[in-house]
């Protein structure tokens, strides 16, 4: 999969102090986190869902029913020591429908080129593909929040 954002771990803080922050307010699950359902409105005890593979750990975001808009992050935290950082990527579904909107973008600026291209038509493109790019940046900024408030928690 295609990491998009690398995040560097504060200085003050390891790789196993997050991995254990990380462990104490995340479910277990037993499969890859990408088809799994986050939306989880009772015991909201936990923050992440999460799994274990042999070279990292992968951890999702908890959401309510009223934030299944936004779409699937997938922390990808790697069991290394010596690691400084996690990665973040969107789980397939969003994935899927980011490449949808790239495609139909690519298309609008090909027929822009060729002189073929109706605002009119393309339009929904444009507007799908801001939306969605506004629904990540908050589930960006919500999902970082919640794992400084268990790396808080945790130190």
């Amino acid at each position: 999969m295609l990491y998009f954002k690398t995040i560097t771990f504060p200085d003050d803080v390891t790789q196993h102090q997050i991995e254990t922050a990380l462990r104490k307010s995340a479910i277990k699950k037993t499969t890859v986190l990408d088809f799994q359902k986050s939306v989880i409105d009772v015991n909201r005890d936990k923050d992440f869902l999460g799994f274990e593979s042999k070279k990292s750990l992968s951890f999702t975001r908890t959401k309510t029913s009223l934030e299944f808009m936004l779409p699937k992050l997938i922390i990808n935290l790697p069991k290394d020591e010596l690691a400084t950082s996690y990665k973040i990527r969107l789980s397939a579904v969003p994935f899927t429908i980011c490449l949808i909107l790239s495609m139909g973008i690519l298309t609008a600026f090909v027929g822009l080129l060729k002189g073929t291209y109706i605002f009119e038509e393309m339009s929904p493109v444009f507007v799908g593909a801001m939306l969605f790019f506004l629904l990540l940046m908050l589930e960006l900024k919500i999902t970082n929040a919640r794992i400084v408030k268990s790396i808080n928690n945790s130190v």
